[in-house]
This record gives C-alpha cells, sequence and structure tokens, in this order.
C-alpha cells in the first residue's frame, strides 16, 4: 500500500519534533543545513580538482652471462668488452643515488639547469620537494621479484637480485597536463641522477688507476733497470768462466754442475745454459720497461683528463650537458698526444668508446608504457558532495548525543546536591 499523505505529514513532524528535541532545529533547516554543505563539496571539488599521474621508469636489463647466450664462448674465454658491459642498476645504487639527491637543493639545481625553472611543473614540484618524505611518494624502485610475487608464486631461484626493473613515479596535480608535465620532469631528473653518479663512479675509478698507478709504474721501471744490470753483470760472469774454462762450453745444456758434491754442495746449470738464460731474461725486462713506459705514458694522459673530467662532473647537473662536455674535454686533452702513436690511440679508443656506452645506456632510460592519468577520487564531485553531507548528519549527531548527556547531567547533579543537603 502507498501511504497518504497524511501519514507522511505525520512521519515529517514526528521527525521535526526529534530534531527540535534533540538538535534544536526543526526539519527544513536541518535539510537546507545538509543540502548546503554537500553543495559546498561539490563547488570544492569542481574548484579543486586533483589528478594522479603514474608511469614507470624502466631501467637498463642486466645483461645475461656469455654462457647463458647462443653461441657462447668455452668456459675461461674472455668475452669482448662490449659483453662485459653492464648498464643494469642495482639497488644498492639506487639508494645511494636517492640519498644524495634527496635534498631540494638538488632538485632546484637541475630545474635551473636544464632550463626549467619558473614553470608550473617545476614550481609545483619543488613546493613538493621541501615535504618529508617526498621521495618515498615520488619515485618507488621496483625489483625483479617481490613479496607479492613469493606468495603467489613461491620461492624461484636468484629471487634475491638486486638489479632493478625501474621506478614507479607519481605526480598529482590540479590539471591532467600539469600531472602529466610534472612526472616527465621526474623521469629526467632521476634519469639524469642516476646517470650522472654512474659517469662519475667511472672518473673516480678511471683517476685512481690513472693518477695512483704513475709512481708505482716508474718504480717497477726502476727495478728492471736494475735486474737488467744485474742479469748484464752475470751474463760477463758467465762469459768469463767459459773463458777460463772452454771445455765448460761443449757441455750440454741440460747438464748439471755440482760443486764439492761430496760435501753436499749447490749444483747449477752449465755456464752456457745459465748465459743463455740471462740474456732471455735481459730480453724480457727491456720488454717489461717498453710495455711499461708505454703504459705510463698512457697513465699521465688518462689523468690529466680524468681530474679535469671530475671537476666537469662536479659543475654540471644535467646528463644533457655532461656528456657532450666530456666529449669536448676528451678531445682537448688527447689532442695534446700524437695522434701517430698506438698508445695515444688506444687511450683516446677507450675513452670515446665509455662515453658512447653511456649514450647508449641513456637511450635505456624511458617511460615506453605512456603515462596513466586519472581523477583522484577523493576530489570528485560528487563524492565530496556526499562527504560534506554525511558531515552535517554527524554534526546534528554529535550535537544531539551531547544536548542528550547535558540533559542527563542535570537531574543526577541536583539528586547529588539533594543527598549532600
Amino acid at each position: 500500500m502507498v501511504p497518504n499523505v497524511g501519514e507522511k505529514t505525520g512521519a515529517a513532524r514526528r521527525i521535526d519534533g526529534l530534531l527540535r528535541a534533540h538538535v534544536g532545529i526543526g526539519l527544513m533547516p536541518a535539510l537546507v543545513v545538509v543540502v548546503l554543505l554537500g553543495a559546498a563539496g561539490a563547488v570544492v571539488g569542481n574548484v579543486f580538482p586533483k589528478y594522479q599521474a603514474e608511469a614507470l621508469l624502466q631501467f637498463p636489463g642486466a645483461e645475461r652471462p656469455s654462457a647463458e647466450r647462443p653461441g657462447a664462448e668455452r668456459p675461461g674465454a674472455e668475452r669482448p668488452a662490449t659483453e662485459r658491459r653492464e648498464h643494469a642498476v642495482e639497488l644498492s645504487d639506487f639508494k645511494r643515488v636517492a640519498a644524495s639527491y634527496a635534498p631540494p637543493v638538488q632538485l632546484r639545481n637541475y630545474l635551473t639547469e636544464s632550463g626549467l625553472e619558473g614553470t608550473p611543473a617545476a614550481t609545483r614540484l619543488l613546493a613538493q620537494a621541501n615535504k618529508q618524505g617526498f621521495l618515498d611518494r615520488a619515485a618507488a624502485p621496483v625489483l625483479p621479484f617481490t613479496r607479492r610475487d613469493q606468495r603467489e608464486f613461491g620461492d624461484i631461484k636468484d629471487a634475491s637480485s638486486a638489479v632493478l626493473i625501474g621506478l614507479d613515479l607519481a605526480a598529482d596535480a590540479p590539471t591532467a597536463e600539469l600531472a602529466g608535465r610534472m612526472l616527465e620532469v621526474l623521469a629526467g631528473y632521476f634519469t639524469s641522477a642516476v646517470m650522472r653518479e654512474r659517469i662519475r663512479a667511472w672518473v673516480l675509478a678511471g683517476r685512481a688507476d690513472s693518477v695512483g698507478n704513475l709512481k708505482i709504474l716508474q718504480a717497477e721501471i726502476v727495478k728492471s733497470e736494475l735486474d737488467i744490470k744485474l742479469f748484464e753483470q752475470r751474463t760477463k760472469d758467465m762469459k768469463s768462466i767459459l773463458d777460463r774454462y772452454p771445455a765448460a762450453a761443449r757441455m750440454d745444456a741440460r747438464q748439471l754442475v755440482s760443486v764439492n758434491s761430496s760435501d753436499g754442495g749447490d749444483r747449477f746449470l752449465s755456464p752456457l745454459a745459465q748465459l743463455v738464460g740471462f740474456e732471455s731474461s735481459i730480453s724480457h725486462r727491456r720488454e717489461q720497461i717498453q710495455r711499461r713506459e708505454r703504459e705510463l705514458k698512457q697513465k699521465e694522459l688518462l689523468a690529466s683528463f680524468f681530474t679535469r673530467a671530475e671537476k666537469t662532473v662536479d659543475a654540471t647537473i644535467t646528463i644533457g650537458k655532461l656528456l657532450p662536455a666530456l666529449r669536448e674535454l676528451a678531445a682537448k686533452s688527447f689532442s695534446t698526444a700524437d695522434a701517430s702513436q698506438e698508445w695515444a690511440k688506444e687511450a683516446t679508443l677507450r675513452v670515446n668508446g665509455e662515453l658512447d656506452s653511456f649514450e647508449v645506456m641513456q637511450g635505456e632510460f624511458d617511460v615506453r608504457n605512456g603515462v596513466r592519468i586519472t581523477e583522484v577520487a577523493s576530489r570528485s564531485p560528487s563524492r565530496l558532495a556526499f562527504l560534506f553531507g554525511a558531515l552535517a548528519v554527524g554534526l546534528m549527531a554529535g550535537i544531539a548525543l551531547l544536548r542528550a548527556s547535558v540533559t542527563a547531567l542535570g537531574p543526577a547533579t541536583t539528586s547529588a546536591r539533594d543527598r549532600v543537603g
């Protein structure tokens, strides 16, 4: 049965009476309050919308060992440099980068050098960077095997690999376009940070190897020169022995000569065999000196480059400017060496090869699956209207509860006073 108008009016009167008794306002004012707060929530959602942009910044993948590749070389064989080079980023490396680039000043320097300072995306990112936990919200490392994967698939061999797949980037803004632009800036910032620290590690290792080994190579050359003098003296002595004992020249080269064999004396090779050995040692030491002198020239040339390269890395923030600056520096540093010398060519090719490798590595950082932009549900007008309306209802319920508590407390206080009296 459909209730008639009188029944509806009676129910409305009962609700109106209850509201007046417990809240202090009638039904119509209460409905007006709920509607007004709901409208206010809808207005807030329309005036202050919020969009969330998310994307996966993919990192270079880990290379398989040559033994796992088709046509792998035999065990123990040296692999080409292109196969030995690893571009993958480990979790420990990223944690070091994150700790160094978390301060807002690093982001500000990057935005300034890249020409993005003052743009809406840069301004909003800088404002968020000053808040606690910005980096944890903006970039989350993605490992190949997570706890969820372990629950679903169980233990997998080599699941503890610390090589990162990439970073889950997230940014929010009042408009979808601004959120997407902020995500692009974040992707460029973290790509530049990881690449810059990888180049810094290469420069520091190169400087330590070149500068740190200069004196050692000089010492080894001096030692080899002393060995040559000693072997030359031994050669003269053996020739003198052969001159005094011509029969020794006709001895078998493998024959051992015993001195005071009855007393357990030492045993020596024949003087001719020793003479050949000393001559061979002299030739070997001269070859070592030539190799070390060649290496010394390379180290001196590389030391000059890496020393200036370290200053270039410290002064340049963005990877887009750092690699061209290092190439220009390499051209200037190696132009002082004789290009016709093979040792100079080798040093030049090795440095330029590493810079080429870094350029290839830079291209492996990319947001390949696109940016996902969605409206934040908590900022939608309908959701805010419902929440504000519920807040109005909750507010009136709280007022009713408070009035009931005060009403119940009044007689109890009066009764207590009467008993005391």
